[in-house]
């Protein structure tokens, strides 16, 4: 699992209400909230919790720092704990970082193929006041964290107890964003030969070779791109630091010679995608040309909307003026006058507040249409309108072997008419599609996820929800299936196969064999209702012929 906290660069940003407020908006996904949580406050209720945390956040007046704490638990793809244990972990976190009496608001989320749980913790201790920041937060979390996936049976990852991430950096871009970023490049690219370098004039021939320049920056050096985007030297290897080049090569020396002007670049840095099995330029193309085109819209509209406001409030403020003038000139009492001017200005000031919220309307309108999207984010949003090549391009990026319960099967070639090449139903309500193509969707009362290779199934899944999924693994896959997961699960898919009485074989011998058996019991215990019926209704129809006898004897 990963523990990570979540830092915020700006104090003036933090706001546990908007966190919360993000936290718990299911963004119109039927499955992205399993649980919320309140811990340490006088009521369990959302909203209570809510402005008793901020009430308590402002009590304190002292603390210049940030005042919220946010916390994320992600668990590997496919490893999935019950609410009880995750709960059970969420306490044992807070408690090992000094949180424990703290208030906190704890969510789990669903919607990817991740399970992970956000806590965000209210620093200041609700009876003494006092902020409290963990010292070493990292090791306590890196401890706890292998301590956890040996109880629990996790897959375990390698936590470097470090407090200087510089060589997770690049990964964590790269991941999040799917585009080759400019500290992993130097890394790859020439990193060796830049540690190797004997002296100014050899480390600056090898920074123009790719591209690059190494300049002054605050109190280090940067790498710079030929395309202007720079990174710190010290973050790409600590060797690179400004103390540790000035120790080994002297002082500094600039290059004679810019990487712009120089036209014998062997190589370049330029932000692509990650290199998959899918080739991706046209897309990456024309991914690119939205989002240039985007920008140019969004520059236009804006300034359009800002000559708009200004002319608005040019002629508000001439108005005000003719009335004013107005008002000098008429034969009125000081008093009627100096109501007059009251009024012009009220209605002067409050035409302004409305030109101006407007203005922020359409600002903030306009943002939202011409936001710049990621890459996989942009993927994404294609996928989810259609676009199979980009669903198959998110999917390619899926690493490892998924652990979790499964209904699949090599797809027939002749059901294809409704489906994406490789995903799901085109007229289905898609709710969401994850980074790694994992697609979201509606099939009659339950939510379906499918990564195109198989049909997902989250534990406590109800019977009438697997009757849905297997009818969907029907359409797909056709009526022979393969059922992965643990032994229970497996067990109630071919329970609810027969009890359903759906025309579904297994691949497992030993599964089949139990549906077999399955449908045997079933069949003699239909049997032997039917036997019981008929005999019931033979008893009553003898009875009902001696009653009417006797009857007629009477």
């Amino acid at each position: 699992m990963i523990a990570k906290i979540i830092p915020i660069k700006s104090v003036r940003k933090s706001n546990f209400s908007a966190l919360i407020q993000y936290l718990t908006d299911p963004q119109d996904k039927s499955e992205r909230i399993s649980q919320i949580k309140v811990s340490n406050c006088y009521s369990d209720d959302q909203t209570a919790a809510l402005i008793e945390i901020q009430n308590t956040q402002e009590m304190n007046t002292r603390a210049r720092s940030d005042k919220t704490c946010h916390l994320v638990l992600s668990f590997p793809e496919g490893e999935r704990l019950s609410l009880a244990d995750l709960n059970a972990i969420e306490e044992r976190f807070c408690d090992a970082l000094g949180f424990g009496g703290h208030q906190r608001i704890s969510v789990v989320h669903d919607d990817t193929n991740n399970l992970h749980i956000h806590i965000a913790i209210n620093k200041i201790h609700p009876k003494n006041l006092t902020i409290h920041n963990p010292y070493y937060d990292y090791k306590k979390v890196a401890k706890l964290c292998e301590q956890i996936e040996q109880e629990y049976g996790l897959t375990q990852i390698n936590h470097e107890a470090v407090s200087d991430k510089s060589s997770r950096v690049a990964q964590e871009i790269e991941a999040r964003t799917g585009v080759e970023s400019l500290l992993g490049w130097i890394k790859r690219e020439c990193l060796d030969e830049l540690t190797q370098s004997d002296n100014w004039q050899d480390l600056h021939q090898v920074l123009v070779r790719h591209g690059l320049e190494i300049k002054e920056r605050g109190n280090g050096f940067v790498l710079v791109a030929n395309n202007g985007v720079a990174v710190k030297a010290s973050s790409v290897d600590r060797s690179l630091s400004k103390g540790n080049l000035t120790q080994r090569l002297g002082a500094f020396i600039p290059s004679e010679h810019s990487a712009k002007s120089s036209q014998q670049n062997a190589k370049q840095y330029q932000p692509r995608p990650l290199q998959n099995r899918i080739d991706t330029s046209e897309l990456y193309a024309r991914y690119q040309q939205e989002q240039t085109d985007s920008a140019r819209q969004r520059t236009t509209q804006w300034a359009m909307l800002r000559h708009t406001r200004d002319q608005l409030i040019d002629r508000t403020k001439r108005e005000a003026k003719l009335k004013r003038n107005l008002i000098k000139s008429i034969h009125a009492g000081r008093l009627a006058k100096k109501a007059l001017y009251a009024t012009t200005y009220q209605q002067f000031k409050t035409t302004i507040a409305v030109i101006k919220s407007d203005y922020q309307k359409h600002y903030q309108s306009s943002k939202t249409r011409h936001s710049r999207m990621g890459w996989l984010d942009w993927l994404t949003k294609e996928a989810k309108n259609g676009n199979a090549e980009a669903l198959a391009v998110l999917r390619s990026r899926r690493i490892g072997q998924f652990k979790d319960n499964q209904v699949s099967a090599k797809p027939s070639n002749d059901k294809t008419n409704g489906y994406f090449k490789d995903g799901f139903i085109k007229n289905s309500s898609v709710e969401s599609i994850t980074k790694i193509g994992t697609v979201s969707y509606k099939a009659g009362s339950t939510t379906i996820r499918d990564d195109g290779k198989r049909l997902i199934v989250l534990p406590d899944t109800t019977q009438d929800a697997l009757v849905d999924i297997l009818q969907v693994a029907m359409k797909k896959y056709g009526s022979h299936l393969a059922i992965n997961g643990t032994e229970s699960f497996r067990l109630e898919i071919a329970q609810v196969v027969v009890q359903n009485q759906m025309r579904i074989t297994f691949d497992d011998k030993r599964l089949e064999q139990y549906r077999q058996q399955l449908m045997k019991q079933h069949a003699l215990s239909r049997a032997q209702s039917v036997g019981q019926k008929q005999s019931v209704t033979s008893t009553s129809t003898s009875t009902s012929t001696s009653t009417s006898t006797i009857r007629r004897s009477l």
